[in-house]
């Protein structure tokens, strides 16, 4: 009964318009934005148990103030997370996986999480989270804004340029966009590194890392799936160990390293090993400290230590 009503009340807060013209798919995504002008609302989001997303949807993106500032400048694709069965059961294995990708690839570690694209699909800017009012998040959307027109403007001063002189132009041109787009944007990519054969930009393998952790991190959520719902203390005692063997892995990107601890310093809280718990979480925050959930281990080994004096 009480998951019947929790569901009603997240159903009830769907009612509102759509504000921004919704599409299935990120091909219909393109189609539509190439159609309109316009360009590409990419919404992460859990549409059956996320609140903070239904409250980005409904309070937010709905908006009348939101609709005014941005209904014509976007389409919106959902890219949804759900946990009820009949929808997760609608979803094929494939579209999990390329799902989990795209969350891995923009390093969006909790929903919501919307990336803005331009009507190609090419993305200028990542938002993580949602804020309390429209006046809280609009913000966000201009500046994703303004470093498309500044990409835009630097794309317009490189092209009567070649040689050297144009591959740093590019290079300039991807500088205005955060470092988790810049990947995307193979054809530049592959200009900057035919005209800058010595690698004085560094662009050789640019992606690379990307691809790493997006494999890393599906093959470390294959593996927290075998956990589920092993809490005996032998059962924790090895899902430590797997952890350790994983966490042994000498190419691990920080970020995998991160949340592979993370998991670790859970397992060892159910086992009450406190120590080694504010150990492994400590670890966890020391391999991508700047992360969003660096900045959240942060906060908790600060309250461990304050309050446990651990």
């Amino acid at each position: 009964m009480k998951t019947i009503t929790k569901l009603a009340a997240l159903l009830a807060l769907t009612g509102s318009a759509l504000a921004l013209p919704e599409v299935g798919t990120m091909t219909e995504a393109v189609s539509a934005a190439k159609a309109k002008g316009c360009n590409i609302f990419v919404d992460f989001t859990g549409t059956d148990w996320c609140t903070a997303c239904i409250h980005l949807r409904n309070k937010i993106v709905n908006s009348a103030e939101f609709e005014a500032a941005y209904g014509d400048k976007f389409v919106l694709v959902p890219v949804d997370f759900p946990r009820t069965p009949e929808l997760v059961a609608k979803i094929s294995d494939e579209e999990k996986k390329e799902r989990e990708a795209l969350l891995a690839s923009y390093k969006i570690e909790g929903l919501p999480g919307v990336v803005l694209m331009d009507a190609a699909g090419l993305p200028f800017e990542v938002i993580h989270g949602t804020r309390r009012t429209p006046a809280d998040y609009m913000p966000l959307v201009q500046a994703g804004l303004d470093k498309l027109a500044a990409r835009d403007a630097a794309l317009a001063d490189a092209a009567g340029k070649s040689g050297m002189e144009r591959a740093r132009a590019l290079d300039a041109a991807l500088k205005t966009l955060p470092e988790v787009c810049r990947d995307k944007y193979a054809a530049i990519i592959a200009e900057i590194n035919s005209l800058d054969p010595e690698n004085t930009l560094g662009y050789k393998g640019y992606g690379d890392t990307t691809r790493l952790r997006i494999a890393q991190m599906e093959a470390l959520r294959n593996l927290l799936t075998t956990f589920q719902g092993k809490f005996e203390p032998k059962e924790l005692v090895e899902n430590v160990a797997k952890l350790d063997a994983f966490l042994s892995q000498e190419n691990l990107v920080p970020e995998v390293r991160q949340e592979a601890l993370r998991a670790q310093g859970d397992s060892y809280a159910f086992l009450r090993q406190l120590d080694k718990m504010v150990e492994s979480y400590r670890k966890a925050y020391e391999a991508a400290p700047d992360s969003r959930a660096g900045k959240i281990l942060k906060k908790n080994l600060d309250y461990y230590k304050t309050h446990m004096g651990m």
